[in-house]
């Protein structure tokens, strides 16, 4: 049986370039998204759940761990809103916390049992470097995304005994459909990054296939960023 991987968020931007990058390595990929269009042929299977719902999420990975030899987590769906704090709504603080903290924990709190069963494995936590060094305009965004970081810290503490690694990747300015939206902020930061570009979701991509291979067995509570320099947060 292949290695099966849940990566959630998979319809688009950077998951669906996770989710192609894992198969490509030979993983059996099942699809989390609220919704999926027709051509996602890299996924093995597609589950289309909203994942603010927790009970129902429970229920698609406990269904999908039931057929498949689970091993792999990438909670890679989120969300963001720009704009002064000031101006946010709580429902917006709390849409933001449902999707990009509680939804990560509930997987987790769904898989460890079910990796650790199948002998060990790997769960990788989408970040954000914003996150570690704070980004005005996204206040509540870096707050969930540093939440998820110490989170995936305390969580590696854990569950290592288990033979399960957790490690984060903290993307910087990707191009993406959520970051579209915001150009005129990433041409202003773009000119701030060394490499002067910014970054494609399948640089994340590349990342988090290596935190999930073999060679990175003996890494664990560890953030890589992807940011192409312009934050260098130890």
């Amino acid at each position: 049986m292949s290695r099966a991987v849940i990566v959630t968020g998979a319809a688009g931007g950077i998951g669906r370039a996770t989710a192609e990058a894992l198969s490509a390595a030979g993983w059996l990929v099942i699809g989390f998204d609220i919704k999926f269009s027709r051509d996602h042929d890299y996924l093995a299977e597609r589950v289309e759940q909203d994942i603010c719902d927790s009970i129902g999420f429970r229920n698609g990975l406990a269904r999908v761990a039931d057929a498949n030899e689970i091993v792999g987590l990438v909670n890679c769906a989120g969300i963001a809103k720009v704009g002064r704090f000031q101006d946010s709504s709580e429902a917006d603080w709390r849409t933001l916390v449902n999707i990009n903290f509680l939804a990560p924990l509930t997987a987790c709190q769904a898989l460890v049992p079910v990796i650790a069963a199948n002998g060990g494995g790997a769960i990788v936590n989408i970040t954000s470097d914003s996150g570690r060094v704070g980004a005005a305009g996204e206040a509540v965004y870096s707050g969930t995304k540093g939440g998820l970081a110490a989170f995936s810290k305390s969580l590696a503490q854990e569950v290592g005994r288990l033979g399960i690694t957790v490690n984060c990747v903290s993307p910087g300015i990707i191009a993406t459909p959520m970051s579209a939206p915001n150009q005129e902020i990433i041409d202003k930061l773009v000119k701030k990054v060394p490499m002067k570009r910014v970054g494609l979701p399948v640089d994340v991509a590349a990342a988090v296939v290596f935190l999930m291979s073999p060679a990175a067995s003996y890494i664990t509570g560890q953030t890589l960023s992807v940011g192409g320099g312009l934050t260098m947060a130890g």
